[in-house]
């Protein structure tokens, strides 16, 4: 009875460790998951926090002049007062928001397109069919110009969004240090000439850290994502 009773039992237990094995199949894909949405819920954050400088330049460089000229006459009357200082720090708010955003764009988007086979593979199909014209030395120059813009595509697109990409990064940074001043003077021309002479002394190292994360951290995160993704994808093909 002893033996027919083990001989019935491998196949429960082959059952049991097949179901283990899948168990343990699922344990990476959960683990990247949590790991995934940790990312999304952290670039949230770092969003709104990020945010902040930019409507903190907008409304340095409006100097709050768009607040008072548009809500002057509401706000001398007590009823509204509240609601009219509620809008002038919305619109603030409203266009900080879309100059982060139009200018996160810009930076991740390269990013992104060079994480995406599908791009990559489009555009280097397009480039080694597509037909290019031969600018000839009678061409009219609004012809040959015509001509050197189809030939470059759709190269040049990428290459534009590069050059465009470190106009957004030098312009992001001098609205991070304008409003997080990286010296302790808080003057703006002090920090090159503090930077070329070495006076690092006079650095205000937090403020300097805060620039950089609104600088980085979006695109760190972003990197961070597509890299769970592509784990996660991989796994999965594995495991199939």
């Amino acid at each position: 009875m002893a033996l027919g009773s083990k001989s019935s039992n491998p196949g429960a237990s082959a059952w049991q460790s097949g179901g283990s094995h899948n168990k343990s199949k699922k344990i990476p894909q959960q683990w990247l998951r949590i790991l995934y949405w940790g990312l999304v819920l952290t670039a949230v954050y770092f969003a709104y926090l990020n945010i902040q400088p930019y409507e903190m330049a907008v409304r340095f460089l409006s100097g709050q002049a768009i607040n008072q000229a548009f809500f002057y006459l509401i706000s001398v009357i007590p009823i509204v007062n509240g609601i009219a200082n509620f809008l002038g720090q919305g619109i603030t708010w409203i266009l900080g928001t879309m100059l982060w955003g139009v200018i996160q764009i810009i930076e991740v988007l390269p990013l992104i397109l060079y994480n995406h086979e599908g791009f990559m593979q489009q555009v280097i199909s397009n480039v080694d069919s597509r037909s290019r014209y031969e600018i000839k030395q009678t061409d009219d120059p609004t012809l040959a110009m015509l001509k050197r813009t189809y030939n470059a595509l759709p190269i040049s697109v990428v290459s534009n969004l590069e050059r465009l990409k470190i106009v957004t990064y030098t312009v992001d940074f001098l609205i991070c240090i304008t409003v997080y001043s990286p010296v302790h003077s808080g003057k703006f021309s002090d920090f090159f000439w503090y930077l070329g002479t070495g006076q690092w002394n006079k650095f205000d190292y937090a403020n300097l850290s805060l620039a950089l994360i609104t600088l980085f951290a979006i695109e760190v995160i972003v990197s961070l994502i597509i890299w769970v993704g592509k784990l996660s994808y991989a796994i999965k093909e594995t495991n199939h």
